[in-house]
């Protein structure tokens, strides 16, 4: 690893999330050499101030049509203000980091972008046509100086056309999936888990997995959960895997019957 490069995690934040970054974005101050910077969306710093976290003033601009749609586009620009050879950008305040993460020049390897595919990673999608890796657009991953020319691209898309204040995610699938496939890198689900957990909220949403436990989870990424999620003692770094019982025997076609039937109603597809 390069001893001298600098990596920031960056967020872009307006309105009363401003006030409130102590909600889940200063999490990651607990990562080691990385720096914290908030833009902060109309000029004027916020009152309340995080201890850690280096904030920015930043002028709107009418370029985007809806303030939202704002700051999911600009969050991919200011990172070439900052000097940082490593930039993660992620949500102001639904976003929230449960473990140390490693070095992001390890995560990113030779790539130029990182990010987790989406819940429901099947999608169509222009350019490409479809994807089975729709990438979520809560956290990405930068190598700066070398994804300039791709981050350039995704907001010059957005700044051409409206079609709904989240289209950033659209528009990032669209360009790095159909002409920079080779210069992604697909991280685990674990830098940005969407599951629901269990005890922590009174509704989910129809399609979504629920889950017993966080252990082994980097970043966590279910706004419904957080308040609940922050209440608890720390997870573990590594999940536990169960181990299956012993056949002690091979079994016999009538049992590989019942034991496949068994197997048949497990729910293994989240729908």
């Amino acid at each position: 690893m390069n001893s001298t490069s600098r990596s920031a995690v960056v967020t872009l934040a307006m309105g009363k999330a401003t006030e409130n970054l102590d909600h889940t974005f200063s999490s990651f101050a607990g990562c080691p050499n990385v720096e914290l910077h908030a833009f902060i969306v109309g000029g004027q710093l916020p009152a309340r101030r995080i201890p850690g976290i280096q904030y920015h003033p930043l002028a709107p601009s009418p370029d985007f049509s809806h303030p939202l749609r704002e700051v999911y586009y600009r969050r991919l620009e200011v990172l070439d203000d900052l000097g940082v050879d490593y930039a993660m950008t992620v949500d102001c305040f639904d976003v929230l980091c449960l473990q140390p993460l490693p070095p992001f020049e390890q995560l990113l390897g030779n790539a130029d972008v990182a990010a987790c595919v989406e819940h429901q990673g099947g999608r169509y999608m222009l350019g490409q046509g479809y994807t089975s890796s729709f990438l979520n657009g809560g956290m990405f991953l930068w190598n700066v100086p070398r994804s300039r020319d791709i981050r350039a691209e995704i907001a010059a898309r957005g700044r051409t056309h409206f079609r709904t204040v989240a289209d950033d995610q659209l528009c990032l699938n669209e360009v790095i999936q159909t002409k920079y496939f080779d210069r992604l890198r697909i991280l685990p689900c674990q830098y940005n888990y969407r599951a629901y957990l269990k005890g922590t909220y009174s509704k989910n949403r129809p399609g979504w997995p629920t889950v017993e436990h966080l252990d082994g989870v980097m970043i966590y990424h279910n706004a419904t959960c957080i308040p609940g999620v922050k209440k608890l003692p720390p997870f573990k770094p590594r999940a536990a895997l169960p181990p299956l019982p012993v056949d002690g025997r091979p079994l016999t076609p009538r049992e590989q019957f019942w034991r496949r039937l068994r197997n048949k109603f497990t729910p293994w597809v989240v729908g």
